[in-house]
């Protein structure tokens, strides 16, 4: 019995018939970097990869610690735990010599991850790649090779660094995007480039003519944004889950976290000159230590996914510039940060 194998127009038959020809092509040409995976990260990772874009994962951080906690339908921490325990007593059908072991067992999440990225799409056997030398010590020309780069879990310096790297790009189009969720709650800072252009969807089989993202901010400027002028038509206050997140960003990206985290958060509001009472600090605090759901996840990687989708076709109108997700309502809303007029 000779065994069928499905060629690309098979497999993404119908995507073509929902995008195009033209924009899959751009999807399978296309290469995302992930800097730290989350179980977000890990859903529009999944999203993208069966869509035919090629990942690539820069996380340098050790396995199974670093995300034994980490919601992933196709990365469960069940299979993490089971894998060190096997590593851990050498036992087990097929175990192997300690020595071969010690050569072949993943050390970083890059790695762990990369058996699992290969088997969700065949058709990019040879594409995808994994980075672990850590963020610091890669250089500023390394993040212009890829058409977007989606990130969790980073300090605000270290997410200021690669927006300064990508806004050199003479093109002025790479996609960044800086994400996390946290409780029920989730958020997305997004940079679609200087040079991003798009055409708005305005009927069946009908686009607009070139459109550019304006007003813009690059993701740089917005994280060096004051908080307590972040209002709107519909915001007379700095909407929470911006607050939140960047107030998450700052403690999960300290070396030595305070052990007090309602006094550092207190802290914090007063020097962005945020009202005390403006979070729920005690329901936080745990947050903070165990901060991702699985549905939470899911439902913003989705999301997230499309607006990368959006950004390699030139096709759709982008969320500018953050996208706030609040699980008590479902409901997600884009939200305009400026800069200084």
């Amino acid at each position: 019995m000779v065994q069928r194998v499905d060629s690309h127009d098979d497999v993404y038959d119908r995507q073509i018939r929902l995008w195009g020809a033209d924009a899959q092509k751009r999807m399978s040409n296309a290469r995302v970097l992930y800097v730290r995976l989350t179980g977000v990260t890990c859903e529009i990772m999944k999203n993208l990869v069966l869509a035919g874009v090629a990942a690539a994962v820069c996380d340098d951080r050790p396995y199974p610690e670093a995300v034994r906690e980490m919601p992933c339908s196709f990365f469960r921490a069940g299979d993490m735990e089971a894998a060190a325990a096997r590593g851990e007593s050498g036992e087990g059908e097929g175990a192997e010599p300690d020595a071969k072991k010690a050569k072949t067992a993943p050390t970083t999440v890059a790695a762990a991850i990369q058996p699992k990225v290969e088997e969700l799409n065949p058709l990019l056997a040879g594409r995808n790649s994994i980075e672990e030398r850590s963020l610091a010590s890669l250089p500023d020309d390394y993040f212009a090779q890829f058409d977007a780069v989606v990130a969790s879990r980073l300090t605000v310096d270290e997410a200021k660094r690669i927006s300064s790297c990508l806004q050199t790009v003479e093109e002025g189009n790479k996609l960044f995007i800086v994400t996390d969720t946290f409780g029920l709650d989730g958020c997305a800072q997004l940079d679609f480039g200087k040079g991003h252009t798009y055409r708005r969807e305005i009927g069946k089989d009908k686009l607009s003519d070139l459109s550019k993202v304006e007003p813009y901010l690059p993701l740089e400027q917005m994280l060096g944004a004051e908080l307590a002028g972040a209002t709107g038509r519909w915001d007379k206050q700095p909407p929470r889950i911006l607050v939140v997140h960047r107030l998450l960003m700052e403690y999960w990206g300290r070396s030595d976290k305070p052990t007090d985290f309602a006094a550092f958060a207190q802290e914090w509001l007063s020097t962005n000159q945020l009202p005390a009472d403006a979070l729920d600090l005690a329901s936080l605090a745990e947050i903070a230590r165990h901060p991702e759901v699985s549905p939470v996840c899911a439902v913003l990687g989705g999301m997230l996914g499309n607006e990368v989708i959006k950004a390699l076709t030139g096709k759709g109108e982008p969320a500018n510039n953050v996208m706030l997700f609040d699980g008590m309502d479902g409901g997600c809303r884009s939200f305009l940060l400026k800069g200084k007029e």
